[in-house]
């Protein structure tokens, strides 16, 4: 089982790949998925996850019109990606 300290940090890594490209939600959550492999956290283990690094202040959301949100690292989630 996977724990949300690794799930954190592939967030992270998901989100500084995108190199500051607004990331939708979903596809977010399934990158997640796909570096956390051989282990299959859950939709809801990545969300809280991703909760916590927003708690954090290292990454930020957006959404338009009731649109999907659109997640991108803001500065200190930057420094904290590049030191993994």
């Amino acid at each position: 089982m996977i724990t949300r300290a690794e799930l954190e940090k592939n967030i992270l890594l998901a989100l500084n790949a995108a190199d500051g490209v607004p990331m939708p939600e979903s596809a977010l959550v399934r990158g997640v998925q796909v570096l956390s492999r051989p282990d299959a956290p859950s939709i809801s283990d990545v969300l809280d996850a991703l909760k916590f690094v927003e708690s954090k202040k290292y990454a930020d959301a957006a959404s338009v019109d009731l649109e999907e949100r659109s997640w991108t690292l803001t500065t200190a989630g930057i420094h904290k990606a590049r030191k993994l």
